[in-house]
């Protein structure tokens, strides 16, 4: 499926006017700013000016959604930071009672333990195997255990709110 979606746009590529082919070459560039963060890439707007594009901003925005649309590619991943801050909030809304009976009390410095904890998740190699939403889960589980007596119902609550299975 991915062959075929490269030669897509390959073809695409071939039919493009002649004068989109610059379009598409500083369209290359924004795309792999934004994928590589490593790298240092201008901005848009700076890439037309140093480039001397005749095309807009806008106009290499539109042939990134058209090549990024001929790909399908979905730019948008959710990460395990996502999930941490979509449980905890579940967790917040149907259990108002809970942050007291937190050693911090308030719900924006237990999110930033939850993510410390993620981090320290994320740099060990042998838990990238798994999942964000799955690990989201288990720290929030072992947080809960570790400091809050009535941990299981809220996590049997949250895990049914996540459609996850025993």
């Amino acid at each position: 499926r991915l062959l075929s979606s490269l030669l897509s746009v390959f073809f695409f590529y071939l039919q493009a006017q002649l004068k989109y082919l610059q379009c598409i070459a500083n369209f290359c560039l924004v795309f792999a700013r934004k994928t590589n963060e490593d790298e240092v890439i201008p901005l848009v707007q700076m890439l037309v000016v140093q480039s001397g594009c005749k095309h807009t901003p806008a106009e290499i925005l539109r042939m990134e959604r058209i090549i990024l649309d001929k790909l399908q590619w979905d730019l948008y991943t959710a990460t395990p930071m996502d999930f941490i801050n979509i449980f905890h909030a579940m967790v917040m809304s149907s259990w108002p009672h809970l942050p007291p009976r937190l050693p911090q009390r308030n719900p924006s410095l237990h999110v930033a333990l939850l993510t410390k904890q993620l981090q320290h998740c994320m740099a060990c190699h042998q838990l990238v195997q798994f999942k964000g939403s799955t690990l989201a889960l288990v720290i929030i589980t072992l947080e809960l255990e570790r400091q809050t007596l009535g941990w299981f119902p809220v996590i049997t609550d949250l895990l049914k709110k996540a459609q996850v299975g025993s």
